[in-house]
């Protein structure tokens, strides 16, 4: 009688760890169906669609006809433009070149920068600003390099525009 008095006991546990769990798993799909209401057609405020500025710039030109589209088109690459000439060698004497120069082209749309970096991409020069039709001819390092020859890069930018750079490859002669 005493095992069947337990298996009771047993059962019963059994049953309320059931009766358990499955109150549990009720809660939870009822939330899930909560949250998927309000994603996917609510009215909750926190799922408010804000327009934002790119997209209106999307319509805007997906509004216009090719013409004026192509003319959109041309003003932003002319923009991001940059031409500057370089060397594409520069030589030091320690710190101070002997025979480096960079030149903004007159017709660039503003002053430009200029970094050199080592070939561990450690930054060695950073320039003032350069204005359009000038160029830099003498620079010092910042940092010393080892006497021998270095395979660096140069980022040039515009100064006022972040978004237009490029970088080239210059060899770096320590003397």
């Amino acid at each position: 009688m005493s095992e069947n008095r337990q298996d009771k006991q047993k059962n019963k546990k059994r049953g309320t760890v059931i009766k358990i769990v499955l109150a549990v798993l009720v809660i939870i799909i009822l939330l899930l169906v909560h949250r998927c209401t309000n994603l996917f057609g609510g009215k909750d405020k926190d799922t408010t669609r804000i327009v934002t500025e790119y997209e209106m710039d999307l319509d805007a030109i997906t509004e216009m006809d090719p013409e004026e589209r192509q003319e959109a088109v041309n003003i932003a690459v002319e923009e991001g433009m940059m031409n500057v000439n370089y060397s594409a060698n520069a030589r030091f004497k320690g710190k101070v070149s002997e025979a480096f120069n960079i030149r903004n082209i007159e017709n660039n749309h503003g002053p430009i920068l200029f970094e050199l970096f080592d070939e561990e991409g450690n930054c060695v020069y950073a320039s003032k600003k350069i204005a359009p039709g000038y160029e830099m001819n003498r620079i010092e390092l910042t940092k010393s390099l080892t006497k021998g020859t270095h395979e660096g890069t140069i980022k040039v930018r515009y100064a006022d525009q972040g978004s237009v750079s490029a970088v080239f490859p210059i060899t770096i002669e320590v003397k």
